[in-house]
């Protein structure tokens, strides 16, 4: 049975490329969002270039959820020791954030014209963590949450209530009083009141998509590929869509859709994971590579791009339509490179990158 050798390779560690892959092409994502964004106060609102940014901002967001689903399909149905993994990869997580968000404050610190206001603004900044780095504290707590999630996970019954409540408050309340926010305030601030109120915030958060990445890996059959691969297309044009237009019509920047946990963008990247887990590829090493190498991508990624704008090769220096995709491929490569030259360095390099 599927459920059986999934299990069976999560436990022998055995490697699935497909994950090599969609972790290499969320990484891609993630610097495509960025490289996008950088950029996007200084375009005039509704212009070409600021309908571009925005386009190309909305139709990687799939990426961030990605990500997590990755990871609980790896740990959840994964014997993996808890002790291991706190060892092993919380360990590297929490390194890798003190290492890398010491870096980013450090520059901070020497490039703006004021600094960071004292000591104890240095040590808030590098606790917090650069604007990309949230995602070393969200990841970390899930870690934390797996002997929980495990047994919950692993039962198709259990595994499947929990995606709905997950779905349901989570996803679809929110999108819904997005939505009816536009109709009526009073009405959504009632909403928002209502689902304060309920405090259901165990299938909120990234614990839905984490769960859901172990479902579509272990339980989730050939019957649910069409209606997912179905809504993940629908869902990939309404977000850029849906911002370009609102934008247009009430003249001002709204991307109430672009959050990472609404359906338009959980469901492109559940199909986007559908469509690659299985994946064969015949040249497995390049992407492990690749893959091993994707960690130190994402964390260094911004510094690359931050240097790119300072000698002028930035989104506005031509049509962003052009300009974000070629300059994304260019950081990426550049990033990608240093990750992997990082994780050679002695000793250090396994929990830096």
């Amino acid at each position: 049975m599927i459920e059986e050798r999934i299990f069976e390779m999560s436990s022998s560690n055995e490697r699935i490329h497909g994950y090599d892959v969609l972790r290499v092409i969320a990484t891609f994502a993630v610097i495509i969002i960025h490289t996008s964004t950088v950029q996007l106060t200084a375009a005039p609102l509704n212009s070409s270039g600021w309908q571009a940014m925005i386009f190309w901002d909305g139709l990687a967001r799939w990426a961030v959820p990605l990500f997590f689903m990755l990871s609980g399909a790896l740990f959840l149905p994964s014997d993996k020791p808890f002790p291991e993994i706190l060892k092993k990869n919380c360990l590297r997580i929490f390194t890798a954030f003190l290492f890398w968000s010491l870096i980013y404050t450090a520059i901070s610190w020497f490039t703006s014209p004021e600094g960071l206001g004292g000591w104890k603004a240095f040590l808030y900044t590098w606790i917090s963590g650069h604007y990309h780095l949230w995602f070393c504290w969200a990841i970390l707590a899930l870690y934390l949450l797996v002997p929980l999630l495990r047994p919950l996970a692993r039962n198709i019954k259990t595994s499947r209530y929990f995606l709905l409540l997950a779905l349901i408050f989570a996803s679809a309340v929110p999108m819904l009083l997005v939505v009816i926010y536009y109709v009526s305030p009073r009405l959504c601030i009632l909403g928002n009141t209502v689902i304060g109120k309920m405090n259901m915030q165990f299938p909120m958060g990234y614990t839905g998509v984490f769960v859901l990445g172990c479902y579509l890996a272990v339980h989730a059959g050939d019957r649910a590929r069409k209606p997912i691969y179905i809504l993940g297309i629908i869902g990939a044009v309404i977000t850029p869509v849906s911002a370009i237009v609102l934008s247009l019509i009430f003249g001002r920047a709204i991307t109430d859709f672009y959050p990472y946990l609404m359906p338009n963008v959980v469901f492109p990247a559940a199909a986007i994971f559908l469509l690659l887990k299985d994946f064969r590829s015949r040249i497995p090493g390049f992407w492990k590579i690749l893959s091993d190498a994707s960690f130190g991508a994402y964390l260094i990624h911004v510094l690359i791009l931050d240097a790119f704008s300072r000698i002028g090769f930035s989104p506005l220096s031509f049509s962003p339509w052009i300009s974000v995709p070629l300059i994304a491929a260019s950081v990426a490569l550049v990033s990608f490179t240093a990750g992997a030259l990082i994780r050679r360095i002695p000793v250090v390099g396994k929990y830096i990158s």
